[in-house]
């Protein structure tokens, strides 16, 4: 264990509460545990991750405390490092997320890996006070954005242990939509998605997103609301709640906790039912000659503002995707689907 970073978590005297120290692999890590003495157990477990620059020094402070109490839920705040990627207190979020390389979740993707696997692995530990198959995250800003990446890392890992995780003045951004986040997040050569890659997941417990912000928080506004447009549009679970005021303003922690659906939590109350959406045309038949129209989607999805481009960009990101694509173009040739999308001059798929 190195001891290059200095943890500075704590629990504030909060009854329950105790600091746990232990290794991601690289770095000597904490995080704040606070265990209400009268919930039922095995418990279910609920993180809190911090924003940028901040740590897991006021755990004990935090509302979250007196809500553990009463829904019954341990309550967890973790730690970035603190001063190992230049400014302390910065979640460690692979920068270059796409569809090909989907979530980057492996241990040389992030010493967060380290650190979630083996904060997990402490909690295991006693089966009889933590439930560790019932895992649930949330946060604010940069924590907000670490929920999102490390819940999606958490249903990779295992699918049962997760069903939900919840998001504060951060969603999901998508390079070159206009938006502006701190240090160039999600606009990096070669990036897609920040800070997670959108999927649909079908196990049984699915990943309910419960995406929170604020009005008036700019652009962190408006990448919460594409995360809350994008996530039911794969087929995934989600509950939105926007309210006025800035950046981190006006948590409603209690709602979260709800949203969640963690043990002893009533469900909240459902949004009225949207008007049903006209009927989507079906896709044009492709003419003789064209690709299959699965192969014609599946570029056109990857390469969304290339088609019919002519140009070197083009002909890159169709060759970046051909993998993804090659099972729903063949037997069509790739040279020919190649210069169908980048050259020719039919009419494209809706």
């Amino acid at each position: 264990m190195t001891t290059s970073n200095t943890p500075m978590c704590s629990v504030n005297g909060a009854a329950g509460g105790q600091v746990v120290t232990f290794s991601d692999g690289t770095y000597e890590r904490c995080m704040s545990v606070i265990t209400p003495s009268s919930a039922k157990k095995p418990m279910p477990i609920l993180w809190w991750f911090h924003g940028s620059g901040g740590n897991a020094g006021h755990c004990g402070g935090s509302p979250m405390v007196s809500l553990a109490e009463t829904y019954g839920f341990a309550f967890v705040c973790g730690e970035a490092t603190q001063n190992v990627f230049g400014h302390g207190g910065q979640w460690n979020i692979p920068a270059k997320i796409t569809n090909v390389t989907g979530t980057p979740c492996g241990s040389s993707d992030s010493v967060e890996v380290g650190y979630m696997k083996n904060a997990l692995a402490h909690l295991a530990k006693t089966p009889e006070t933590y439930d560790t198959s019932r895992v649930f995250t949330s946060g604010c800003s940069m924590g907000s954005a670490f929920s999102g990446y490390i819940s999606n890392c958490l249903k990779h890992w295992d699918p049962q242990q997760i069903s939900a995780f919840a998001t504060h003045s951060t969603g999901l951004k998508v390079k070159g939509d206009g938006t502006h986040l701190p240090t160039n997040w999600g606009e990096c050569p070669g990036c897609q998605y920040w800070p997670f890659a959108p999927v649909k997941y079908t196990d049984k417990l699915g990943l309910k997103a419960c995406v929170f912000d604020n009005t008036g928080d700019g652009d962190f506004y408006k990448t919460s609301r594409y995360l809350a447009e994008e996530w039911p549009k794969l087929g995934n679970p989600c509950e939105s709640h926007f309210a006025p005021g800035g950046h981190c303003q006006n948590i409603p922690y209690e709602t979260i906790v709800k949203c969640l659906g963690i043990a002893g939590a009533s469900p909240s109350p459902p949004s009225p039912p949207s008007p049903p959406s006209p009927p989507t045309p079906p896709s044009p038949t492709p003419a003789p000659g064209q690709p299959p129209a699965a192969c014609q989607k599946c570029f056109l999805n990857g390469c969304p503002s290339l088609h019919k481009t002519a140009s070197t960009t083009c002909r890159k990101c169709v060759q970046a995707h051909q993998g993804q694509c090659a099972s729903s173009c063949a037997p069509y040739p790739f040279q020919k689907a190649m210069s169908w999308f980048c050259e020719s001059s039919e009419i494209q798929l809706v």
